[in-house]
């Protein structure tokens, strides 16, 4: 009969522990958090960008933040985990920089300083950064700067890609709930109880604010900057760290071509996002102008829901990531290739939609105007 203290330190103890416990922690506190944000006014107004109608609270991040830390601090004590005091650090500048961009507004420019500090807090304190870039542009081995560098520039993408593509209900937290799914199924497989503890965190607490973002028209909560910029942050980490198992001669499980993989994973957000700063930049205009461009908001313009729309957008990055899976053998370039080639293709089908849905309503318009016409003469 084990005793209770050492219950705790069973590996699937805690990672049942840590998915309940997120959960509940997020679950109970959201409602508190909206009662509040109403009485302060802390909502998001509608406008001509949004799609919601009335008043809605905006700091869903603090639930996220506060279920996933309790649940790692509580349940990451191994010594496989000993990044996770570093990833909290680092979690909460992105916190205080989402929470106040949610209440004040800053400018992209003092976002990026703050995304800066968190990530050089994981790359020097938990020296968690890319050593090895898998034959990527035939490049393998890199420079201890280079490194440092890359792996910034990494976060500073992941982080804003899911800040971006957070613009209808339930679309952040359903994308990184998939994401997590198959990082943390990964690290399970290489034994990373510690990488698994932070996967099934981040879990607990996104379903728990599904259950409000989505399925609750009284308590209706969103998640603001704070809470897309951490998901972004915690995924940057898992996203180093499985490329970093899979590096050539590594002890672990080996991944063909896993900086693609990686990609595919994070396919939506990252490929949404890159094509809208390519034709920002094309055009002339600031990569961080705010529009209705993003791939969510053309689904809406096809007729669809929030909810339809985020279940489509995440199956199409559950079929990427099983494509890169089965054609990983194809090596790094061509894998990234194909996956560009896919996201290209479906894109300009759902441009081509779009606009033959407008002639569509424009021609039926000029119909019943000339109707009208008709009529009257």
């Amino acid at each position: 009969m084990l005793h209770p203290a050492e219950w705790i330190l069973l590996p699937g103890f805690k990672m049942l522990a840590a998915l309940v416990v997120s959960f509940f922690v997020a679950y109970r506190f959201i409602p508190v958090i909206i009662d509040v944000a109403r009485r302060k006014n802390l909502v998001d107004e509608p406008n001509h960008r949004t799609s919601h109608k009335g008043k809605v609270p905006t700091l869903g991040g603090i639930a996220i933040f506060a279920g996933f830390s309790i649940a790692v601090l509580a349940f990451n004590l191994s010594s496989d985990s000993l990044l996770s005091p570093v990833t909290i650090a680092g979690a909460m500048v992105i916190f205080f920089l989402g929470l106040k961009d949610d209440v004040l507004e800053l400018s992209p420019l003092k976002k990026i300083y703050g995304q800066i500090i968190a990530g050089l807090i994981i790359i020097l304190l938990g020296d968690l950064r890319f050593t090895n870039l898998h034959g990527l542009f035939g490049i393998y081995q890199v420079s201890y700067l280079w490194s440092v560098l890359t792996t910034l520039f990494i976060f500073i993408v992941i982080i804003n890609s899911f800040n971006l593509v957070d613009g209808i209900d339930g679309l952040a937290a359903g994308l990184a709930i998939v994401a997590s799914v198959f990082f943390g199924e990964w690290f399970y497989q290489a034994g990373q109880t510690g990488m698994v503890v932070m996967a099934l965190s981040l879990i607990g607490v996104l379903f728990a604010f599904l259950r409000y973002n989505l399925l609750d028209s009284k308590y209706k909560i969103f998640m603001g900057d704070t809470g897309s910029m951490l998901l972004g942050f915690i995924l940057a980490v898992f996203t180093v760290r499985f490329n970093e198992m899979n590096v050539p001669g590594s002890p672990f499980r080996n991944m063909e071509a896993a900086p693609a993989f990686s990609f595919a994973i994070l396919m939506v957000p990252l490929f949404d996002t890159l094509r809208l700063f390519v034709v920002r930049i094309y055009t002339k205009c600031t990569p961080f102008a705010p529009d209705r461009a993003h791939m969510h908001h053309i689904l809406l313009k096809l007729g669809f829901n929030h909810l339809q729309s985020t279940y489509i957008l995440m199956m199409f990055n559950i079929v990427f990531v099983l494509l890169a899976w089965k054609y990983q053998s194809i090596g790094i370039m061509r894998l990234f290739g194909l996956l560009f080639l896919l996201g290209t293709i479906l894109t300009i089908v759902a441009f081509v939609l779009v606009s033959i849905q407008k002639r569509h309503r424009h021609f039926d318009n000029k119909q019943i105007v000339n109707q009208s016409k008709s009529r009257i003469a």
